[in-house]
């Protein structure tokens, strides 16, 4: 029985995963394309950082909900809802980039994008089987998707950026396919609320969140203002597309490390994905010209950030009871949300006084503060 009921994880971890590799197709796509596309219709670059921001305040909205919506439908429905959900936002800027079409995909976008990975993560924690390696695995496909993904629209847009974003669509309605073969969970039981007010005082809660604040700083400032840097030192769009496709390939690097170190102290791999997805954000604006160098600090942000994607809801998810690992879930993907919000905000706020480069430089610096943060943990811990 045992046995059987094994295989039957694996086999529902295998088809997760591979929905997350063709919903990160999808959104590999549009992530890179997003930006480039506000910028050859004429939006500043300040509005570029704003515009990209709209989706970080819907993906923050959907994650803080997420837990109370999975004590109503199954984890399964969220996903495969984010997924056609993702298709609509590629369809929206394919057939126009009117500011508020633009704003429209960005904010159904950011629903999409945390829905499906709260959902997802939730999924595979709460199975009966240790979570850290099942969890890398599904990191590792997805990141194979948003390494795909560049390529692939810095192949589209030499013909045209419409196309491109259409093309992601249909991939998004591919993956709601295997997302529906999903096992089905139960919806989680109601708690009170003084039970999820502890939850923020455990320990691996907070590492988790602090995980999630630099993976999603590093994400963020990618999917945002990396292309228009790459761009604006006049790269092409398909070089574009593979540098940024650099830096997803090293976060899948950094997700297949994590199901290496899983026996290690997480504390410090904590410090190390923090310390590295700083140093490769903070100075890309000051190597921008030099590829080679653009290059390796792209990777070694994309292998702490993939080091922390993995950690951070894995690490608060087993600091909790089973009922209440979907709201650290939600929890530490509210931090990782808000980063994607902040980081690009902040970075526009600083680009009148400070240009890009000084602009990437003080947001990637406050990209390590989080070790600050739980230094505490760290003392006690290590």
């Amino acid at each position: 029985m045992l046995g059987n009921t094994q295989t039957s994880v694996t086999r529902d971890n295998n088809v997760l995963s591979f929905t997350a590799l063709v919903y990160s197709l999808s959104m590999g796509i549009q992530s890179v394309l997003l930006p480039l596309l506000a910028l050859s219709a004429g939006y500043s670059k300040p509005d570029i950082g704003i515009l990209t921001a709209l989706s970080a305040v819907t993906q923050l909205v959907s994650r803080m909900l997420c837990a109370s919506a999975m004590r109503h439908v199954s984890d399964k429905l969220l996903i495969t809802w984010a997924c056609l959900a993702m298709a609509v936002s590629g369809f929206l800027v394919s057939w126009s980039s009117y500011v508020i079409i633009f704003a429209l995909s960005e904010l159904i976008q950011g629903l999409a994008r945390g829905t499906f990975w709260t959902a997802t993560t939730t999924h595979v924690v709460r199975q009966d089987a240790p979570s850290v390696g099942r969890m890398a695995a599904v990191n590792f496909l997805s990141s194979l998707g948003l390494l795909s993904g560049p390529l692939l629209a810095g192949y589209l847009a030499r013909f045209s950026l419409s196309t491109a974003f259409f093309v992601a669509g249909i991939i998004a309605i591919l993956a709601s396919f295997p997302a529906i073969t999903v096992m089905k969970q139960p919806p989680f039981t109601k708690e009170g609320r003084q039970v999820k007010r502890e939850i923020w005082s455990n320990p691996e809660v907070r590492i988790g969140s602090w995980a999630g604040l630099t993976a999603g700083s590093w994400r963020g400032i990618l999917n945002s203002y990396v292309p228009v840097v790459l761009k604006s030192v006049g790269d092409t769009y398909f070089l574009v597309g593979v540098l940024v496709s650099v830096a997803n390939a090293a976060s899948i690097a950094g997700a297949g490390i994590m199901g290496l170190l899983r026996k290690r102290s997480p504390i410090k791999v904590f410090a190390l994905g923090v310390l590295t997805a700083a140093a490769g954000t903070a100075l890309v604006g000051v190597t921008a010209t030099s590829v080679y160098i653009t290059l390796f600090l792209l990777a070694i942000g994309g292998i702490g950030a993939g080091l922390l994607q993995t950690l951070g809801p894995v690490v608060a998810a087993n600091g909790v009871a089973l009922q209440l690992k979907g709201d650290a879930i939600a929890i530490a993907g509210s931090f990782r949300a808000s980063a994607l919000l902040i980081a690009p905000f902040c970075t526009a706020i600083l680009l009148g006084p400070l240009g890009m480069s000084g602009a990437l430089l003080i947001v990637g610096g406050a990209l390590g503060l989080p070790i600050l943060a739980a230094k505490g943990v760290l003392r006690t811990r290590s």
